[in-house]
């Protein structure tokens, strides 16, 4: 299904009703129209010091985002595409503030504004990245300022009030362990108490911070893919996976903050003994303090940049042969587990972002007509909009919704189907032309038409013979799959 159609289908549905419903709820949909044409929104979400900034300077290959305490890391900072570079800061009372970046083309440590006034700030950057993503950094979770994350709580909540507002995807940051508070949220992004419509298909989980596991007995990195596996079975029904990543390595080398000169201090370090090397290496301290032929106040920027576990990758790195800042950082980059976050955003996001905005808005939307039930109003022109919602929702053009929805099911091991009927089903989801989908043996429409209705029979056997009925569910949804390509068979 094209994806132009898919978002004109419920831009229309909202300009024909925006007129029928009471503001301010008029001007929340036209916004959430607007919202449509834009990149999907994706938020970077954890608790305090989880390592959200660093990962977003990461995967934008620049240092903007600030990793330090200051102001700009108490408020829902927005990270958009646009030209001149500048800072607008939307402030609680309405309106706005422009602004622009510090020196370097950072975010400032103080805003030109008292921060209890700001709602939020939007930097806009000459970044490809965000022609494609608009990235949210947001307050930590388990602050002791409890309005810092009461606001990314707002940003994610399906139920939000100020739903254009909220995000359509999540990257949620994990450490060793996982607190109460930290399912809460993840709760609340998929409806409130984990038993809404939404499922976990637009959010993946990272584990920040991979290099930093493990007791000194085990690798840090085998340590944290075992428990990023484990995560990913645990929390299925609230991340579609759960992938590691060395947070500071990654920033380090993507956003290309190691120079030079950094390479020849560590390159000097590489030369050392191997067991004085690694006995520096078994702690900041003993880094810090320990003889070597790097000064100490340069050892404590590598640190800043790379901490312990990155230090001892570039000096491996350096004593393979690696030479050079951009190959030494290439190198790191590979070591960190960026490359496999990225693709895990882009497979799980970019690649079907127009299936999640209309999945969400789509639901916003149903939200948003049900205010008001629970106190016995009757707005007519919410309950038309419910009902054209629900209309939408179930039209074929809206199918593939159904189809991540079932997809992911099977992904997360939450539904179970035989192996050759799971290969089928990918195969028919999977974007293509229908005689790839359908696994035909030519182009002739008989043959496709064949194909399809075969694949229908093998389906509805499968329900009405034994299917559970999660399976009989997704036995419906693969069958109308197979239904919508009967006209292109024809």
């Amino acid at each position: 299904m094209p994806a132009s159609e898919l978002i004109e289908r419920v831009a229309q549905l909202i300009e024909e009703n925006a007129a029928r419903v009471p503001e301010p709820t008029r001007s929340e949909i036209i916004a959430l129209e607007r919202r449509l044409r834009e990149p999907l929104r994706v938020a970077v979400t954890g608790r305090v010091k989880a390592g959200k900034s660093t990962l977003v300077n990461a995967l934008l290959g620049q240092r903007v985002a600030p990793t330090d305490i200051s102001e700009c890391t108490r408020v829902v900072t927005w990270f958009k595409y646009g030209h001149p570079e500048r800072l607008v800061i939307n402030l609680r009372g309405g309106g706005e503030h422009v602004s622009q970046l510090a020196s370097g083309g950072v975010l400032p440590r103080e805003l030109d504004v008292p921060v209890e006034q700001v709602a939020s700030v939007h930097a806009y950057l000459a970044n490809t990245t965000l022609r494609s993503m608009t990235l949210i950094d947001t307050p930590g979770l388990g602050s002791v300022h409890d309005e810092y994350s009461r606001a990314t709580r707002e940003l994610i909540a399906t139920d939000s009030t100020g739903a254009a507002a909220t995000a359509d995807a999540i990257v949620f940051l994990m450490g060793g362990a996982m607190m109460a508070d930290e399912l809460e949220t993840l709760q609340l992004f998929k409806g409130g108490d984990g038993d809404g419509e939404s499922s976990a298909a637009n959010a993946v989980g990272v584990l920040s911070r991979a290099d930093q596991l493990g007791d000194g007995t085990r690798d840090s990195w085998e340590v944290a893919v075992e428990l990023a596996g484990r995560y990913a079975g645990t929390f299925r029904n609230e991340v579609a996976t759960v992938v590691p990543v060395a947070g500071l390595v990654a920033e380090a080398a993507e956003a290309a903050l190691l120079t030079e000169r950094d390479v020849r201090e560590l390159s000097r370090l590489a030369k050392l003994e191997p067991k004085v090397l690694s006995r520096m290496l078994w702690s900041a301290d003993r880094f810090s303090s320990t003889d070597a032929p790097v000064p100490p106040e340069t050892r404590e920027r590598l640190l800043e940049l790379l901490d312990l576990y990155g230090i001892g990758a570039a000096t491996r790195a350096l004593s393979d042969g690696v030479s050079g800042a951009v190959s030494l950082r290439q190198a790191l980059a590979s070591t960190s587990g960026i490359a496999e976050v990225k693709q895990t955003i882009a497979s799980h996001f970019h690649e079907q972002d127009h299936v999640l905005k209309v999945r969400s808005a789509l639901d916003i939307l149903r939200r948003i007509s049900y205010r008001g039930v629970g106190d016995g109003a009757r707005d007519p022109g919410l309950e038309r909009l419910r009902g054209e919602v629900e209309k939408l929702a179930d039209d074929p053009v809206m199918h593939p919704i159904a189809e991540l929805e079932i997809a992911h099911d099977c992904n997360v091991g939450r539904l179970e189907l035989p192996d050759q009927m799971l290969e089928e089903m990918r195969r028919l989801f999977a974007p293509g032309s229908p005689r790839a989908r359908l696994g035909a043996a030519s182009n002739d429409a008989q043959v496709l038409r064949a194909a399809a209705i075969d694949g229908m029979k093998r389906w509805r056997v499968f329900k009405v013979t034994g299917a559970t009925p999660p399976q009989a569910r997704a036995c419906d949804v693969v069958m109308r799959s197979f239904q919508l390509l009967l006209p292109a068979a024809s």
